[in-house]
């Protein structure tokens, strides 16, 4: 390794420059000899420190042993194997399927066994910020941190991200705590990259978002189980994150993102079930959701879907001292954009970290919106042959962007009997001619064996760095690939001029949609049926 190889020429130069000094006697020689190998030791270890940013691991001690409190001894096997009935589920599994980052199972374990390392942490050792987020104090800079991953795309060896949100520009550089199965004391390591997760300039004050990496233990067959975020090695620690690595093979085919449900009350139920139907049948495996509050109906079709295992829901709930009740959200976002465009790269790229070993490709885009291929039977085959194209051009892209194009909502279909009110999408078959222009207003597939950090249109980190936007953007040609379908009542933007000038007045029938009309309108029938939405 070349930590050991730097190691050993310091120490053939040190023994060489002590061989030239000469001593009067022994007991001088003695005394010189052990200053000088503590002189040594703290070179050696401030080494390590420097050498830590390249990867080396150090075997924290465990330090003074901590006795699990006698009352939670006492009751945390009853209480954590108590059942929700209405789950079916113990209290310690509702946690680990409901928190995105929790290591509730490790956390039990160090308790269960009676004592834990003061460097490990222990249930109540956990600094909580609402609900889903974990603090970190590092160099006086709190951390709050979301999730944690696994990553084995990079050749030099295996990574684990940490991503999170820092209320700073410039945040310190962390340590990262690692524990491999049935490990007592962590390993250590210094983190090697913090990555900006936004393509909005850094503003102070703000909760900004950023992938922290650290590198696993390369020459190790399994994976760290769980990490921590210190200021210093083998400091105590406030936060452990179970570190998610599911891997399939072959893997599927595209997954799909989309950011968080915040709006109480819209019923927005039956424009859900058709635009689910819609992505599933154009061959979209798998949707991720972060959930808020919504309207009763709205979660009877994402618990549906959930039970069907088509959708995952993670809860979402805003950073530091930001709003957080439910009937805020809106007024939030809609006002405070800056706002908006940082908090949802945050599970953008969650989704994207968690599809890394499932999925070839992730998208992502809203409800009002659909990418639809043009030349092709399903989703996958354009990605495909766009993939190929790209190669044949000597390009790798990370990111596939679809240019937009809008469906007017007063532009539907007369509602009929093979074609009901609630079919919005079925019924919107009239189009601008006009597109936007590449980068404008886009949405994205990703490549997962390259994309690193996402935000809503276009990938902003792969594994290399910051997404060269020249030549690892790929362009769908709406003519014949694929564009992407936005359903609103006007085009995107404060001023709406060009719209009624270039966008409105040109517009064309594209039944591109209606490839899959029949098997659609069926299954949406059916969900909204036994969801008791529409009557029988």
């Amino acid at each position: 390794m070349k930590t050991k190889f730097v190691t050993r020429n310091f120490l053939r130069r040190f023994t060489a420059m002590m061989g030239t000094i000469r001593l009067p006697d022994m007991n001088s020689k003695i005394f010189f000899l052990l200053i000088s190998l503590l002189g040594f030791a703290l070179v050696y270890n401030l080494y390590l420190v420097w050498k830590q940013s390249t990867g080396v691991h150090i075997r924290c001690d465990c330090g003074s042993e901590v006795t699990t409190d006698e009352r939670v001894a006492k009751y945390l096997n009853n209480l954590m194997d108590e059942i929700d009935f209405t789950t079916n589920r113990t209290a310690q599994e509702s946690i680990l399927a409901t928190h995105p980052s929790l290591a509730i199972d490790f956390l039990t374990q160090q308790e269960r066994r009676g004592w834990r390392c003061s460097n490990t942490p222990g249930i109540f050792s956990i600094k909580h910020r609402n609900s889903i987020w974990q603090e970190a104090d590092i160099a006086g800079h709190t951390f709050l941190l979301y999730g944690a991953y696994y990553d084995d795309r990079d050749r030099r060896g295996p990574l684990v991200r940490i991503l999170g949100m820092v209320q700073t520009t410039w945040p310190p550089t962390p340590t990262c705590h690692m524990w491999y199965k049935n490990d007592v004391m962590p390993t250590a390591t210094r983190a090697i990259n913090i990555e900006y997760v936004h393509w909005q300039e850094r503003l102070e004050g703000h909760w900004l978002p950023y992938i922290v990496t650290c590198r696993a233990i390369n020459n190790r067959k399994d994976v760290p189980q769980v990490v921590s975020l210190v200021g210093d090695a083998c400091s105590p620690s406030t936060n452990a994150l179970r570190i998610h690595h599911k891997t399939l093979s072959p893997k599927k085919d595209v997954a799909l993102c989309h950011k968080f449900f915040f709006n109480p009350a819209m019923d927005f139920s039956k424009r859900l079930v058709e635009w689910i139907e819609n992505l599933r049948a154009w061959g979209i495996d798998h949707l991720t959701v972060y959930h808020v509050s919504v309207h009763p109906n709205v979660e009877k079709v994402m618990h549906h879907y959930q039970k069907s295992g088509f959708l995952s829901i993670y809860p979402w709930a805003n950073p530091g001292s930001q709003a957080q009740l439910p009937h805020l959200y809106r007024l939030l976002f809609d006002t405070q954009r800056y706002t908006l465009f940082t908090n949802e790269n945050i599970p953008y790229t969650d989704c994207l970290l968690r599809s890394i070993g499932t999925h070839r490709f992730v998208g992502v885009w809203d409800i009002d919106e659909f990418i639809f291929p043009v030349s092709h039977a399903s989703l996958p085959e354009m990605l495909d042959a766009a993939k190929a194209t790209a190669s044949g051009q000597g390009l790798q892209p990370t990111s596939y962007l679809a240019r937009c194009t809008y469906y007017f909502d007063d532009k539907a279909e007369e509602a009929t009997a093979e074609l009901p009110e609630y079919l919005h999408m079925l019924r919107h078959v009239v189009r601008t001619v006009k597109y936007s222009p590449p980068r404008s207003h886009t949405k994205a597939f990703h490549d997962t064996s390259l994309a690193l950090g996402l935000h809503a249109h276009f990938a902003l980190l792969n594994l290399d760095g910051p997404v060269d936007r020249d030549h690892q953007l790929y362009n769908l040609y709406p003519g014949d690939e694929a564009h992407l379908a936005h359903y609103r009542h006007h085009c995107q933007g404060e001023n709406q001029t060009e719209c009624q000038e270039v966008y409105r007045p040109f517009l064309v029938r594209d039944t591109t949609i209606w490839r899959y009309k029949e098997h659609v309108a069926a299954n949406t029938k059916d969900v909204l049926q036994k969801l008791q939405l529409i009557p029988l």
